[in-house]
Parts: C-alpha cells; structure tokens; sequence
C-alpha cells in the first residue's frame, strides 16, 4: 500500500471516529446536505478556506476502432440477423458514431437496441428490400 493510501486510511479512521461522536440530528443534518465539516489547520485561527474547483470535463469516448470499417462490414453482411450479431458487441458511443458515419442523426437518446435495429436497417435492410422489389 502507497503513502498516500496509508495516510488516506488514518484520515478516514480520524473522520469515523468523530462522525462516532456525534448525535443522530447531526449526523443526519450532514448525511442530508444541511451541514458540512471544515478543516481547520492546525494552529490557525479560523477554518481553511474551501478552494473553488472547477467542475470536471469529461472527454468524448472515442470510438475503439475505426467506424468505416464497420460502415463497409456491415454493408457485406447478407441477412439482418448477421448484421444484429454483428453490432451487439459495439459500445453504445460506437454504435452512434456508426450512425453518424451513415448519416443518420438525432441518436442521442436511443437505446443500444434501437441504434441496432437503425443501422441493421440503414445499411441492410434498405439493400434486403431494394433487392425483393427487383425481383418482383
């Protein structure tokens, strides 16, 4: 165990045991949002200040592997069901860049089964059909 993990758990033993010390209205007023506890340095006259952070940025899942490559697989792919097992192991942000890459939009909040059952259609189903009415 690192330094900074041995230090994290004594300070985290110190805070139970102070949270150990306290009435259930308290307890309650924290667990609850209503009060906070404050560090006070040691020595100091009043409590730190709180540092003001930022709120995190998360990056945009990048795709795990190039969607063109899936784009043109999955337009070889000869029934829906094939092109279903084919997509079923995509990450849902892999699903919605295949989408983008075959120009569908508006994906955002669809399901992993709806981005499917739209890609399957997209770029089988469409072939599977033009191909039935030729033959008519």
């Amino acid at each position: 165990m690192s330094d900074v993990a041995k230090l994290s758990m004594t300070v985290l033993q110190r805070i139970s045991e102070f949270l150990a010390t306290l009435p259930e209205d308290q307890l309650l007023d924290i667990a609850e949002g209503r009060a906070t506890l404050t560090y006070h340095p040691f020595g100091a006259a009043a409590p730190a200040a709180p540092v003001k952070r930022a709120p995190a940025k998360r990056a945009a899942a990048k795709p795990a592997k190039d969607m063109s490559t899936v784009v043109d697989e999955l337009s070889q792919l000869q029934s829906r069901d094939e092109g279903e097992r084919y997509l079923k192991p995509l990450l849902v942000g892999d699903l919605r860049a295949v989408a983008a890459e075959l120009g569908i939009g508006g994906v955002s909040k669809t399901s992993k089964a709806g981005l499917i059952t739209m890609l399957v259609e997209r770029a089988i189903g469409s072939r599977l059909n033009s191909l039935a009415v030729r033959q008519l």
